[in-house]
């Protein structure tokens, strides 16, 4: 029947009707649970009980389920089979708040939105022609909850008409909701489980290949300190010294707070000078030098600096210029409009070749500037290698 501002109102449904309904409802979602617990396709899964809303209504109606993404600020399409693509593609990575449409609403306040009328509901002033234009005009959304009663995303209806929702209809919704809450705290517990193995195995696959490089720096600094050694003990002098200085620089990159490093260790200049003294700088201004004024740069950009310069150090002395006796390195850097701009010159050592295959010291270092919010370029060249860096200005202050 229509009420008289033209709003549909679902009819009673006799209560042995409503109770089959349910029980087929709870029957189908145990089929559901049942493939989340084998670590079935997520997307999948939504789509499924998406579908499973839509069937026990039988009314036309459409559902979505949108999940919270990582910074809880936006929501992101689980499963809407049914939706527009149109329309789903334009509210993916809706941010969410206190009158962003139902969904938006109710993720944001954790409290149920039925909008019966879209053309009306000031919920839905910014997404109302959206909405009409693809035949939407009622939604009702639930907010899906974690265990700990945090919010998780929201699970939706639409009509194609204004229309109240009616008490099966909140017992569909509500019992959806749930099973929804289990799949998805599930899947992301999965997700959270398979990131953290790929973190472990990054840091081991880290761990080795600084090893490796230490190893290769301090066998390096032993060829280069055996010309000039006076005697085994002047040689034992000299290498010890640097190891321990390789140590200190190896200290850099290990992330650590404010309060962990000293405003000494933030200066740009100390950092290189500190990674670079193991190598020679300091012993002779021509075979590596450093110009540029002084700069400050805060403790986790100067963290991720210390690992990118630790690894040009170490290809330096492995593969460019600082394997050859006349060989050199110039660090140099300036401010820019863009913001701080570093230069890495290698000269007098071996023509300087692009790698056939990328190492992961370099997708470390890709990894790192763009965590850092920086650029890198290579130049390979006959003369040797050039990289500049640009630094993005919130990163240092000068």
């Amino acid at each position: 029947m229509q009420t008289t501002n033209n709003q549909h109102v679902s009819q009673p449904v006799p209560d042995a009707m409503a109770d089959a309904t349910l029980a087929e409802v709870w029957r189908r979602q145990q089929q559901i649970l049942g493939r989340v617990a084998l670590g079935g396709d997520r997307m999948a899964i939504l789509s499924d009980i998406v579908r499973l809303a839509e069937e026990q209504t039988g009314e036309g109606m459409l559902a979505s389920i949108l999940l919270l993404s990582d910074d809880g600020e936006h929501l992101l399409i689980g499963g809407a089979p049914s939706l527009p693509p149109d329309y789903n593609n334009a509210i993916a990575g809706m941010e969410i708040g206190d009158g962003e449409g139902s969904c938006g609403t109710a993720a944001a306040t954790g409290r149920p939105v039925f909008a019966v009328d879209i053309a009306t509901d000031p919920r839905w002033a910014d997404f109302r022609d959206l909405a009409l234009e693809h035949g939407l005009a009622s939604c009702w959304s639930v907010p899906i909850f974690a265990g700990d009663g945090t919010v998780l995303g929201t699970f939706a209806n639409y009509y194609r008409e204004p229309r109240e929702p009616s008490e099966l209809d909140r017992e569909i919704i509500e019992a959806i909701a749930l099973t929804t809450s289990i799949a998805v705290e599930r899947m992301r517990l999965e997700q959270m489980r398979t990131r953290a193995e790929e973190a472990k195995a990054l840091v081991l696959e880290e761990l080795q290949h600084r090893v490796k490089n230490a190893f290769s720096l301090a066998q390096s600094l032993i060829n280069l300190n055996v010309p000039a050694a006076i005697s085994a003990r002047d040689l034992a002098d000299k290498v010890n010294g640097k190891l321990r200085a390789i140590a200190s620089a190896q200290d850099l990159i290990i992330v650590r707070n404010s309060e962990g490093r000293s405003d000494e260790m933030t200066s740009l200049r100390t950092l290189l000078a500190t990674i670079l003294g193991p190598l020679g700088y300091g012993e002779s201004e021509d075979r590596i030098s450093l110009d540029g004024e002084d700069q400050h740069v805060d403790a986790q950009s100067l963290s991720g600096m210390a690992m990118v310069f630790h690894e040009l150090a170490t290809n330096a002395t492995k593969y460019g210029a600082l394997t050859d006796a006349e060989g050199k390195v110039a660090i140099s850097w300036h401010t820019t409009a863009d913001g701080l701009e570093i230069r890495w010159v290698e000269s007098g050592g071996p023509a300087a070749t692009s790698p056939e295959n990328e190492s992961f010291g370099t997708r470390l270092v890709a990894s790192t500037i763009r965590q850092l919010g920086a650029t890198i370029d290579y130049h390979w060249q006959d003369e040797g290698l050039t990289v500049t860096i640009v630094l993005p200005r919130n990163s240092f202050v000068g």
